[in-house]
């Protein structure tokens, strides 16, 4: 029999390329929640894939409501709490405040956590749900409504600088993804991936501002911004190269390099960054992750 951790980790897997196939499972993995630390879990996908990929927001919230019925189920843990911040980002991309506000309420995480740490943690969710489901009004005026929040200052301990910083890579992710974009969505995805940066340098290390910069260079190559673009990417190889030069991480900092200066139309300099990637191929010990960065190159060969 699968378990919880399994079973939701098939689910993202998934999720991507057959979202409804995803949703009609979850249902099944209800019964696999077993302990207090499955629902957070359960529940955070439950979100995205009924939310974010499909707009489901009342059967969305219908599973999570299952999972007060189970005896692992204490309204008063913090994994509880975290299934009704899961309900309040439901009832708000439904549009029903008032049970958004009692989901919230029962929600909060108490102690020492301000409640705009907690709000940020719904409101955060909830825009990159009506991202994906092309409510960019809404999402925009709840995203900046996180960043003015976070002006108390979380700290690396707060899930709020985490949470700002995941969701707000996230958005920009999916806008880098899309055919075309408006300039609404072409100015939110930059806002996003400034953001994104902001809060990794709080709540993450050296890999994650690394990282964020390789965010901000494909955002700028996807908003035809290619000098702009080239100084993340160089900021990006840089801050690898003053932490020992991760072949993994070295690998996509040149790829970074490679697809800003192709955007530039500088060929020549991007085939330089080509034969550095290949040669740091090899140098890649995780097998699966050495044939992940086989597949890139293969990519940028096709457009070289």
């Amino acid at each position: 029999m699968a378990t919880l951790d399994d079973f939701c980790s098939q689910g993202w897997q998934d999720h991507a390329k057959d979202a409804p196939a995803v949703f009609a499972r979850l249902p099944d993995g209800v019964a696999l929640v077993t302990e207090a630390r499955h629902l957070p879990a359960f529940a955070s996908l439950v979100v995205h894939v009924a939310g974010e990929h499909l707009g489901r927001w009342i059967d969305g919230l219908a599973l999570l409501e299952r999972l007060e019925t189970l005896p692992v189920f204490d309204a008063a843990s913090p994994a509880a709490k975290a299934v009704f911040r899961s309900k309040a980002v439901l009832h708000r991309c439904a549009g029903d405040r008032d049970a958004e506000a009692r989901a919230f309420a029962a929600g909060r995480s108490g102690g020492d956590v301000p409640e705009a740490s907690d709000r940020i943690r719904v409101l955060a969710v909830a825009a990159s749900a009506m991202v994906g489901q092309k409510r960019l009004a809404e999402a925009s005026a709840d995203f900046e409504t996180c960043v003015s929040l976070a002006t108390y200052g979380p700290t690396k301990s707060d899930p709020a600088a985490r949470a700002l910083a995941v969701t707000a890579h996230n958005i920009a992710v999916d806008f880098e993804n899309q055919a075309a974009l408006s300039a609404e969505e072409r100015s939110l995805m930059l806002r996003s991936a400034e953001i994104s940066r902001q809060f990794w340098l709080v709540a993450g290390g050296w890999m994650e501002a690394e990282r964020a910069e390789y965010r901000l260079t494909m955002s700028h190559i996807k908003a035809g911004n290619a000098a702009t673009a080239l100084g993340h990417a160089q900021r990006c190889l840089a801050i690898v190269e003053e932490n020992g030069s991760d072949p993994g991480e070295a690998f996509f900092a040149h790829e970074a390099l490679a697809q800003s200066r192709l955007a530039a139309s500088d060929t020549s300099g991007a085939r330089a960054e080509r034969a550095s990637m290949a040669t740091i191929l090899p140098t890649i010990t995780d097998a699966d992750f050495r044939s992940f960065c086989a597949e890139e190159l293969a990519k940028l060969d096709a457009k070289l």
